[in-house]
C-alpha cells in the first residue's frame, strides 16, 4: 500500500503567489511616512478622522484579499485532508483489533507472572506475612518482562531482613511509647519515622507535665490566698465581740392560729428555733 499523488506532481504544487508586493510596499511606505510626519491641528480633527477611516478601509481590503486567496489555495488541500483522514480511520480499526489482542496477551502474561511473584513472596517473607503484607511491598515494575524473578526474590529478602532487624530494635526499646513506635513503623517500614514518633510523644509528655505542674502551683497559690482571705473575714471583729458580754432574753408569746394555717406557722417556728438558745412549747389548747 502506497499513497500516490497524480495531480499535481511535486513540481506542480503552488510554489508562490505572484503579486505586486514590492510596488505596493514602496507606495504604502511613502504614504505611511507622510501620515506619520503629519500633525493635525484641533481645527483639522474632522480631516484626521477621514484619513484614519481611509487607511482602515485599505487595511480591510488587504485582509479580505488574503482570506480569499487562502480559501482558494486550501480548497484542494481540504479535500485531500478529508479523504486522507477517512483512510486513517479505516486503518485504525484494524490497529485497534490487533492492539486489543496484544494488550490481552500482555495482561495474561502479567497475571501469570503475578502469581509466581506471590509464590516467591510467600516462600521468602516467612513469619512476617501478617505485618509485611504483599500489597504493602508490591511494585508494579516486578511484572515487567525485564524484571527477573531473582531480582524480585532479592528485594523481598532485603525487605524481610530489614523489617526483622528494625522490629528487634523497637521491641528492645523500654519507652512507654513502644506501641506507638511500632504502629508508626508498620506504616512504611521506616525506623527513623518510628524514632521521631517516640521523640514527639516524649516532648509532648514533658510539655504536658510542665503545664500540669504550673496549673497545680497556680491552684495551690489561689487556694492559699483564699484561705487567708477567709481567715481574715472570719476573724474580723472577733476581739471586740469577746470583750462585750452578750445579753440573753426570754420571750414569751401566745399565738392563736386557725388549723389551715398550722403548716405555715410551724415553718416559721422552725426558723425561730434555729436562733434560740432554748425553745419549748409550754401548752397547747383548742379554742
Amino acid at each position: 500500500m502506497e499513497l500516490k499523488i497524480y495531480n499535481p506532481q511535486e513540481e506542480g504544487f503552488l510554489q508562490k503567489i505572484d503579486w505586486n508586493f514590492e510596488e505596493l510596499k514602496s507606495e504604502i511606505t511613502n504614504k505611511a511616512n507622510d501620515y506619520m510626519s503629519l500633525v493635525y491641528t484641533p481645527d483639522q480633527m474632522k480631516e484626521a478622522k477621514k484619513d484614519r477611516a481611509a487607511l482602515r478601509k485599505f487595511i480591510a481590503a488587504l485582509e479580505d484579499k488574503r482570506k480569499e486567496i487562502k480559501k482558494q489555495v486550501m480548497i484542494p488541500y481540504t479535500d485531500f485532508e478529508e479523504k486522507e483522514k477517512e483512510l486513517v480511520s479505516i486503518v485504525n480499526q484494524a490497529v485497534a483489533n490487533i492492539d486489543d489482542q496484544i494488550k490481552g496477551y500482555d495482561e495474561a502474561i502479567r497475571q501469570e507472572k503475578l502469581e509466581k511473584v506471590k509464590e516467591i513472596y510467600a516462600k521468602t517473607i516467612g513469619g512476617l506475612a501478617d505485618v509485611v503484607t504483599f500489597d504493602k511491598i508490591f511494585k508494579d515494575s516486578w511484572l515487567n518482562v525485564s524484571t527477573s524473578f531473582k531480582s524480585i526474590t532479592n528485594e523481598i529478602t532485603e525487605i524481610r531482613d530489614k523489617v526483622d532487624n528494625d522490629l528487634v530494635v523497637i521491641n528492645a526499646d523500654t519507652s512507654p511509647y513502644a506501641y506507638e513506635m511500632k504502629e508508626e513503623y508498620l506504616k512504611n517500614f521506616d525506623l527513623t519515622e518510628a524514632v521521631n514518633k517516640k521523640q514527639q510523644l516524649e516532648e509532648t509528655e514533658k510539655k504536658k507535665a510542665l503545664f500540669e505542674e504550673q496549673q497545680k502551683q497556680k491552684k495551690d497559690k489561689d487556694q492559699k490566698a483564699m484561705r487567708e482571705e477567709i481567715k481574715k473575714i472570719v476573724s474580723a471583729g472577733n476581739e471586740k465581740k469577746e470583750s462585750i458580754k452578750e445579753r440573753t432574753r426570754a420571750i414569751t408569746f401566745r399565738c392563736v392560729v386557725k388549723e389551715h394555717n398550722f403548716k405555715e406557722v410551724n415553718a416559721r417556728l422552725n426558723l425561730v428555733t434555729k436562733v434560740c438558745e432554748k425553745f419549748e412549747i409550754l401548752e397547747q389548747e383548742e379554742l
